[in-house]
């Protein structure tokens, strides 16, 4: 399979994601051992005491746990050929979509605060008379879309999919909500908060589409399921570790000025997640 053939290393002429998807199996592993040290307590559970011993090596299953998701993000930096190179576009793997896409959905929603919803969306050929939530979501989605023809493309769509749906809870579907909405965002930093929560969720979905099907085939469904919630939780969690004099309000996200802070932004989280590679 393609998912397959790009995590084997040594493959000619496609990154080395060997060491990567070591460090992802060693996270699923302390999950699996967490899971099943969990199991065993429950079976005494009501006259079980947590010993210092079993605290202890709870607390080395932790800290291995941390240092390979740590690793795991330095790799898929690395291999991406680093932050600087990912940010500007020059990297194979990733980062060229993902620009693409935040891109287009900064400047549509630059425009809805400049020209209102109704107006933007004619302007994008779509009439919004009579149209529902929905309907408006769906073509944004398709708006911004990079296209479907690989991995770097799919991560951009499902991470501007998945930030949709983030602002929907945050609007209750409600169209005149949304406008008011993206409408002080860009008044604010929040457009930055938008941008920074995207490149997350955009940097998860490249390790999940290439790992998280090996690692339900290796251990089991529930045990996947769990590890990637876990590198999902700890990659968002950095993302909101950006410095506040990083984040940027009140510029042309359509110019020179919005694709300057797209990439900055991008660079700034992913030397945060990779300890400044």
């Amino acid at each position: 399979m393609g998912t397959t053939q790009r995590i084997v290393p040594g493959v000619t002429g496609q990154p080395n994601w060997g060491p990567l998807n070591n460090a992802i199996t060693r996270i699923a592993k302390t999950v699996e051992e967490e899971n099943k040290e969990d199991g065993e307590v429950e079976v005494d559970e009501e006259q079980h005491e947590v010993t210092p011993e079993e605290a202890e090596k709870y607390r080395r299953l932790v800290n291995r746990r941390k240092g390979n998701l740590k690793s795991s993000l330095n790799n898929l930096v690395r291999t991406g050929g680093g932050s600087s190179n990912i940010s500007k576009g020059g990297s194979a793997s990733m980062g060229r979509a993902g620009r693409a896409t935040a891109s287009k959905f900064t400047s549509v929603f630059y425009d809805i605060r400049n020209k209102g919803l109704d107006q933007t969306l004619t302007d994008l050929g779509f009439n919004l008379e009579g149209k529902s939530y929905e309907s408006v979501m769906d073509f944004l989605l398709i708006y911004c879309s990079s296209g479907d023809a690989g991995m770097d493309e799919t991560a951009a769509n499902k991470a501007f999919s998945e930030l949709t749906e983030i602002i929907a809870s945050e609007t209750g579907g409600d169209l005149d909500l949304f406008e008011d909405y993206i409408a002080q965002i860009v008044d604010s930093e929040g457009l930055s908060d938008i941008l920074c929560t995207f490149w997350g969720l955009y940097v998860f979905e490249h390790l999940s589409q290439r790992f998280q099907e090996k690692i339900t085939q290796a251990k089991g469904e529930t045990i996947s399921k769990e590890t990637f919630r876990i590198i999902k939780e700890d990659i968002l969690a950095q993302v909101n570790l950006l410095d506040a004099d990083k984040k940027i309000s009140n510029i042309d996200w359509r110019g020179a000025e919005g694709s300057n802070a797209i990439e900055s932004i991008f660079e700034s989280i992913l030397i945060i997640i990779s300890d400044g590679n």
